[in-house]
Order: C-alpha cells, then structure tokens, then sequence
C-alpha cells in the first residue's frame, strides 16, 4: 500500500484495455489510482470515461496539458510506444509502457536516455517471468537443490522479447551473445484469427551464451499449436548439476501445463544418474484466483504466495484468457511501477533490462541475417537487422521517421 496511491492516466482504450487493465484498476486502489483516460476514438475514451467516472481526452497534448496525472499506463500499438514515452517523459510524467518496448532498438534507447535526463520512472510492463511457472522455478534454483543450473532449454513457448525477459530474471544478469538460425516452409493456408491469414510458417533456434558458462537456447515454429505443433506452454526444462525442472504442456489445460521436479539422488549417482525421485508442482487456487505454487522437496516445501487478488470484477479476465494468474501478473508490475515511482522499493525488471530485452532481440534478427553468426552483446551501432525494420516503418507510415516524436504522434494507429 502507498501514502498516497499514484494518481494515473490510462492512454489506450482498446481491446486490452478493456479486458486486461479495467478489471483490475479497483484492487489497484491501495496502489495507483486512476484519474484519466484517452483515446483518439472519441467514442472509445469517452465511453471508458464514463465507466470508470474519470475525465476522457482525445489528445495526448490536451491530456499532459491539463495534466490530472504524475504517472502514465501505456497500452498502445507497439510502433507508438517510443513517440509516447518520450513525449510524456520529456513532459515529467512517470510512464509504463506495454510489451514489446518498441518496434526499433534505437526507439528503446531514446526512451531510456529521454527518462534519465527528465528524472522519470520509465518501465515496461512485462509479464511472462511473474507466471506462476517462473516464479516457482526461481524459488526452487535459490535453493541449490539441484546443484548450479547452467542450461535451460525452451521449446515452442513464446520466443522472443518475451522470453529474453524471463532468462534475463532467472540468470539475474545479461547474456554477453547470440546466434539464431531460421527455416521457412510453405503451409496449408490457415487462419490463426480472423485477421491472421498464413500461407507459410518459420521456425527459429536462438541460442545465448550468459556469464559463468551458462546457455539458454529457446525454440520456436507455430507457438499457437496451429497445424499440430507442440502447444502452449511449450516444453521447458532447466538443468541442475543433478537434477531437472520441467514443464510441458497438457491439452486440456492450455497455458498451464503441468511441472515437476526430477532428482538424482546419492544411489541413483552411482546407478546411472537416473532421477528417479520426482516432486510434482503444485497451483493453488481459491475462488478463480492464483493463491500460491509449491512443491514439497526432501529438504521442505519450497513456495511462491501469490500477493495480488483481483475482485470480483477478475471474472472478465478470466473469461478473456482463461487464467486464473493473469490478472494478479498484470497487478504485480503496475505495483511495481507505482513502487518504483515512490521509492518504496527497487524494480524487478528495470528499463536496463527491457532495453537488453531489445537487444537480445534485434541480435537475434541479425544473427539470422549472416546465416547464424554468433552476435555479441550488448550491440553498439545500427545493424543490418535495425536497418531494415526502420525502412519498412518509414514506408508503412507514410515517410514519416520512427524516430520523429511529433510525427509518429500524428499517426492513427490500428487497434492493439
């Protein structure tokens, strides 16, 4: 709880919006509390407006001139987070700003460098390593059971900024390279939503090297499970000096999975190296929401208590995504920002570390481009990969430049 909440504009009033942020803003109250929303859709602000008894603007200028707010919540298209973030922080306005971080390396990096010189709390709100799955996983690390842990291993979860976030909080430090081979084959057409039309489908292996001799190689094709690909969660394991987590997927429970730890004890060494002790990972939840994730090892039970608690009001969350968790993940980095902007406490993810997100991201593409070349980090200057993906936003958007802050704020930009 906070003395007082921070008072926060929510900027974006589309689909996620609506099914993500709004549900939660009233168990939010010890923490922020929203004063504001705006939208260039009239008709969508004023409506969100309303429902949450708060002003509505239509203009991002007319908002940070009137100014109800200390703070900002992001929630737009991924090609406007940079224009934003940095108007609002060239402003003094502290902004939170939705995954992915933006569309550019050098975008991240001016939303970086424009907060440090206003003195603004900039972060990203990133979820994935505040599942259940990574949290426990963490825990049990921590604990050495399983001896150091120098590989993990993913496998069609959700390659990409989102998953270079989690390896980031799992090995606490920043991986020194990258290498990334591509294989692209034709598909029966199909549709992944109604506007998702594919004829083709790429697979990608990613493999970065962090500090003290430890991998993660992280595996993608058709992470929806389209076509018959592994499905959500993936397969995940880490490897311990004796021992393994896992998870893997289960049908009939998407998103979740099932995970458990294997371990090889002192006979097993000398027979085999067998694990042939196995701890299932246990989820609790009350009422449709995330209480806690435990496993009960020999040396006791290691947990994770969930903190957060949605209201009532969550019942529309979990009927957009079907997971009892995702509200209180959702909660936990708004807390986060709040808590940063306070100085109650530091953050878990920092914008040091969403712009190494981006780095590992773009070195990814780039390795692709010299046909897996080993790439090292962190990157310093424009890469071929970078190169490439400001063109195409400049020609996508008229001419205008990615990095033009008042341009790209002229822009309609799609629905989230």
């Amino acid at each position: 709880m906070l003395n007082p909440p921070v008072d926060v504009a929510l900027i974006g009033t589309g689909n996620r919006s609506q099914t993500i942020y709004k549900p939660l803003f009233d168990a939010l109250k010890p923490w922020v509390r929203l004063v504001a929303v705006c939208d260039p859709v009239t008709e969508h602000a004023q409506a969100f407006g309303e429902s949450m008894n708060v002003p509505a603007f239509t203009s991002l200028q007319e908002l940070v001139s009137a100014r109800p707010m200390e703070a900002a919540i992001v929630v737009t298209p991924i090609d406007s987070h940079h224009a934003i973030s940095c108007y609002l922080s060239s402003h003094g306005i502290h902004n939170l700003v939705e995954t992915t971080m933006s569309s550019l390396l050098v975008q991240a990096q001016e939303m970086v460098s424009t907060a440090e010189n206003n003195n603004v709390i900039m972060r990203v709100a990133e979820n994935f390593f505040r599942f259940p799955f990574d949290r426990i996983a963490k825990r049990i690390d921590e604990t050495g059971f399983l001896g150091q842990v120098k590989r993990l291993t993913c496998y069609h979860d959700h390659l990409g900024y989102h998953n270079n976030s989690r390896w980031i909080v799992f090995f606490e430090g920043y991986p020194s390279s990258v290498r990334q081979i591509e294989h692209s084959m034709a598909t029966a057409p199909h549709y992944e939503r109604a506007h998702r039309y594919h004829e083709d489908e790429t697979f990608r292996a990613r493999f970065l090297n962090f500090p003290d001799d430890r991998l993660v190689t992280d595996i993608a094709g058709n992470i929806k499970g389209m076509l018959g690909r592994y499905p959500r969660p993936g397969y995940t394991e880490i490897d311990g000096a004796r021992g393994t987590i896992v998870r893997q997927a289960v049908h009939s429970r998407p998103w979740y999975g099932e995970a458990e730890v294997r371990y090889t004890p002192d006979d097993a060494l000398l027979n085999g190296g067998i694990a042939d002790q196995i701890f299932p990972v246990v989820h609790v939840s009350e009422a449709g929401n995330w209480v806690s994730t435990y496993v009960d090892l020999p040396t006791g039970r290691v947990e994770y208590a969930n903190p957060y608690r949605p209201t009532h009001e969550e019942i529309r969350l979990r009927e957009h995504y079907g997971r009892d968790f995702y509200g209180a993940c959702v909660m936990s980095h708004i807390v986060d920002f709040a808590r940063a902007i306070r100085g109650d406490a530091p953050s878990e993810y920092t914008a040091a570390d969403a712009l190494m997100a981006m780095m590992m991201e773009v070195g990814a593409r780039e390795s692709a481009l010299r046909d897996g070349d080993l790439v090292h980090l962190p990157l310093d200057g424009e890469l071929e990969a970078e190169r490439q993906n400001r063109e195409s936003l400049s020609e996508k958007y008229g001419g205008v430049d990615p990095l033009d802050v008042d341009g790209m704020l002229a822009i309609s930009y799609p629905k989230p």
